[in-house]
């Protein structure tokens, strides 16, 4: 049976054809004696199988342990040492193209002829001998192959790591470089606003200043957000840890979003343990954390209440948990939103604003701090995302009347 490379899987042109595992066996004719192809057996010990071939074209396969096993029997020898080679032969071995690849062959023996690999089979060219093939060297071949693929796989991760630091590179800078002329642009609107220096006319105008003054202030968040993120990316991002009165911080965030939430008709509730603990963590990335969340809800949360509470874990670790009634998110969803730039399609989703840089600077951030964030959500159910600090970075509670706690030295981490 010879099996062209027509006949099995295809595979990729780099992939190592099975011409390099064949053995370079000397045949011998359909004539040749079996005592003859023994004798050759008990000289090499190595030798697996040997084929038959007339005129150069293979006829069949003599495997070592079948004609070993015939004239070791009692009336074996006397019967068979002086026949021809063609009486003990297979006259049916699996004979493959040398142009057939490894991996199709594998599939191949696997799925049609596993007694290849402890019989052997025979490589041919265009139908012609070439070579004799063993499950060894087909072991070696495909060893060669994985140690290739692994090396390759290795560099393409190499490439991969370097691309995504070129990247995150190149953002920093770009950010960087933006951020300057932002910030004058945000500066002088904001004093042409207020007419430090006249006032403006006609009143059309300052509409447009309080137009690109909002525009440059959301454009410059944008900025810091993917700052922030390049720099985590890019493991440099520097923790300014210090203990922090998680209530405190809790209630900032909850003033600075509740204008937002009002304006479109969303409630905040809190409840915070008056003995909830303080944590040791950077407060910049804290508050950001805390914002992201908020600012999330209530994009997401077209009328009704998000609720935010801390609490204490039997393990002594902290948590805080954001739970709002909006549109909620599928398990699919709630995977992209966590993904940089990623956008959740749909008939509410696409009428908002946003770059989907929220929740993976979130969990970038939560990471840094060793925190854990969890999100539950469903369609139409509304969302919980929990933050839990561990009790490494938990404290005790504050006592704004006290100077604030000395740092432990245990918790010295840079990001």
């Amino acid at each position: 049976m010879i099996a062209p490379a027509s006949e099995v899987l295809p595979m990729h042109e780099r992939d190592p054809r099975i011409e390099a595992a064949a053995l370079q066996v000397e045949p011998v004719s359909p004539t040749t004696t079996c005592a003859k192809v023994y004798e050759r057996y008990r000289r090499d010990a190595d030798l697996v199988s040997i084929p038959v071939v007339a005129d150069g074209r293979p006829i069949g396969l003599v495997n070592r342990y079948d004609l070993t096993m015939t004239l070791a029997q009692d009336y074996g020898r006397p019967l068979y040492a002086g026949k021809p080679i063609t009486a003990q032969m297979d006259p049916q071995p699996l004979i493959v193209e040398s142009s057939i690849r490894v991996d199709a062959l594998e599939w191949m023996i696997a799925a049609n002829r596993p007694s290849a690999l402890t019989r052997g089979f025979i490589v041919v060219r265009d139908g012609w001998y070439f070579g004799v093939g063993t499950a060894l060297t087909l072991l070696q071949l495909s060893m060669s192959r994985t140690d290739r693929r692994a090396r390759q796989l290795e560099e393409a991760r190499m490439a991969a790591e370097e691309a995504d630091r070129a990247k995150s590179r190149f953002l920093a800078v770009m950010s960087h470089e933006l951020r300057t002329p932002l910030n004058a642009i945000i500066g002088f609107t904001d004093l042409m606003k207020n007419e430090v220096y006249g006032a403006i006319t006609p009143n059309r105008y300052r509409d447009y200043l309080s137009d690109v003054h909002a525009s440059g202030q959301t454009l410059l968040s944008l900025i810091n957000d993917i700052l922030d993120l390049s720099k985590i990316n890019a493991g440099k991002m520097e923790l300014f840890e210090e203990p922090i009165d998680l209530e405190e911080e809790i209630n900032s965030a909850l003033r600075a979003a509740a204008a937002t939430a009002r304006s479109r008709n969303i409630t905040l509730r809190s409840d915070i343990p008056v003995t909830i603990s303080s944590i040791y963590a950077d407060r910049r990335g804290i508050r950001q954390i805390l914002l992201n969340l908020l600012s999330n809800a209530i994009k997401f949360t077209p009328a009704g209440s998000i609720a935010v509470t801390g609490v204490a874990e039997d393990n002594g670790a902290v948590s805080v948990v954001i739970v709002d009634t909006g549109i909620g998110m599928s398990a699919d969803q709630i995977e992209i939103a966590l993904t940089p730039f990623g956008q959740i399609e749909n008939e509410y989703t696409r009428s908002q604003t946003g770059t989907g840089l929220g929740l993976p600077l979130v969990k970038s951030l939560a990471e840094l701090h060793d925190a854990a964030l969890v999100i539950r959500s469903e369609i139409g159910q509304g969302t919980s995302v929990t933050l839990t600090f561990p009790v490494s970075r938990v404290l005790p509670k504050l006592d704004r009347a006290e100077p604030k706690l000395t740092p432990p030295d245990r918790l010295a981490l840079t990001g």
